[in-house]
């Protein structure tokens, strides 16, 4: 393991490994490429910025993360060899040394940025080692009880209907989604006759979200306009395990390409999987869903191969809508993450796109290569398109439960209405995006992504298409 770290240690880190550009660099009239950092942190934070200067310049001192990150993964040994061999534990680790070298070395992230990545990354591997902890002490009790037969797993490009269709297929009785405070907070589990409403991490997540409300003013408000955090919502089960283990997704941009290249190789996907169906059995054993529980999260399609081998009765939903609209809203996602952690006028628009359109390439290539090796396993995948599904969201889920030979009941059909009464798309705002203001040819991407749009026949007209219909909305 340690010949691994040394060997990254090695690597060099300059400023092109990163998306930012200096500001002496940047065209600073060019707001549209060059943005200002839309939160506005207070004043009390400046000595936070002070003690940042001299990180920049030492890569060390008290705002460094590799210390206290890696210390709290390595804390769970030898609990975590459960989860995998060495070295498939060690290509784990080996991505998170890439992950929190890369943000020690990039010299335009805020301090406080740095706080709250590494605020973030250790309260997760906190929790892992105290799942791996309770896992191991109530074993007999969880074999016994826990149960995680044929879930539904969504995956997909995000932006492409996986949150409605989860938060939707949530509404039958008989199943069971994870909340967000179950997997910020996940001990103790719930039990069966507890109120899930009434749980005391609900305020505590609340808390979290509060105190980033108050120290990054305007973070969440413009996250909600792509994506509702919240305590009680449905969430995305494996970005949070990734999380768990170490594998940042939203940071990873500020990371730079040498970690993107690290993470892209997927060698983690395993051990992870193999957290997360041990993360999911324990929560099962003390509040059992009837039937199945439902996953989304679009990081399980680069992880295909691995995941279908961990839930071999696994229902998988691929949700597809033209990567020519949905890669820039995707890095209007990303960016209403990044850019609260980059120094104000440092943050350009078209390196950003590129990472983020390496991050994700994977999501569409990984399960196309899976199908063409697996033809007899295409009665496990649904294709799920995104006009069908915003054209009739309940009729699409019949179809999806028909696939599957499942029954949509009537009880299941009236909460999925009140669940879209309740829930307007763009009820908490909209972003505008296009691929000219995050610099990308539409021309690229589809020859970059031909076998995906081909199949599903999308096209490069169909954008002009969608743009108009925005318009008069």
């Amino acid at each position: 393991m340690r010949v691994r770290d040394q060997a990254l240690e090695t690597t060099p880190f300059t400023s092109d490994n990163y998306f930012q550009r200096p500001a002496a660099q940047a065209d600073q009239a060019d707001t549209a490429r060059f943005p200002r950092n839309h939160v506005r942190y207070p004043a009390k934070l400046k000595p936070v910025e002070w003690l940042n200067a001299v990180h920049v310049r030492k890569h060390s001192g008290p705002l460094s993360i590799e210390r206290a990150v890696l210390a709290a993964f390595d804390r769970a040994h030898p609990l975590d060899a459960c989860l995998g061999t060495a070295e498939e534990l060690s290509s784990l680790r080996s991505c998170l040394v890439a992950f929190v070298q890369g943000i020690d070395r990039n010299p335009h992230l805020l301090g406080i940025g740095r706080v709250l990545i590494k605020k973030l990354m250790t309260k997760y591997l906190t929790a892992r080692c105290a799942v791996l902890k309770f896992c191991s002490e109530n074993r007999s009790f969880i074999q016994t009880h826990g149960k995680l037969r044929a879930p539904f797993i969504i995956t997909g490009l995000p932006r492409t209907g996986s949150t409605l269709l989860q938060r939707l297929m949530a509404e039958d009785p008989d199943a069971r989604s994870p909340l967000t405070f179950e997997m910020e907070s996940p001990l103790p589990p719930m039990s069966q006759d507890g109120d899930p409403l009434t749980d005391p991490r609900i305020a505590r997540s609340g808390d979290a979200l509060k105190l980033l409300a108050r120290i990054a003013p305007g973070f969440l408000e413009k996250l909600a306009e792509s994506h509702l955090w919240s305590a009680t919502e449905f969430e995305e089960s494996y970005i949070y395990m990734l999380a768990h283990n170490g594998v940042s997704v939203m940071s990873a941009p500020d990371a730079g390409e040498d970690y993107i290249r690290v993470q892209r190789q997927g060698c983690y996907h395993a051990p992870v999987l193999r957290y997360e169906r041990m993360f999911f059995t324990m929560l099962d054993a003390y509040r059992p869903a009837k039937s199945h529980w439902v996953f989304k999260a679009p990081n399980y399609a680069p992880a295909l191969p691995w995941m279908a081998k961990e839930y071999q009765d696994a229902r998988i939903v691929l949700t597809h809508r033209n990567p020519l609209i949905v890669v820039p809203s995707v890095c209007r996602l990303m960016e209403s993450w990044c850019i609260a952690f980059t120094r104000d006028g440092f943050f350009d628009k078209h390196r950003f796109a590129k990472i983020v359109s390496e991050i994700w390439e994977a999501t569409l290539s990984v399960p196309l290569q899976y199908r063409r090796d697996n033809p007899d396993k295409s009665r496990r995948i649904f294709d799920c398109m995104y006009d069908d599904l915003f054209a009739d969201p309940i009729a699409m889920v019949k179809r999806i439960y028909s696939w599957f030979d499942l029954e949509v009941t009537p009880k299941f059909e009236q909460r999925m209405r009140a669940y879209l009464d309740n829930n307007r798309q763009g009820k908490y705002g909209r972003h505008s995006y296009s691929l000219q203001e995050y610099g990308l040819d539409a021309e690229h991407l589809l020859e970059s992504n031909y076998e995906y749009m081909q199949r599903y026949g999308f096209t490069i007209e169909e954008v002009g298409r969608s743009k108009r219909a925005t318009s008069l909305r």
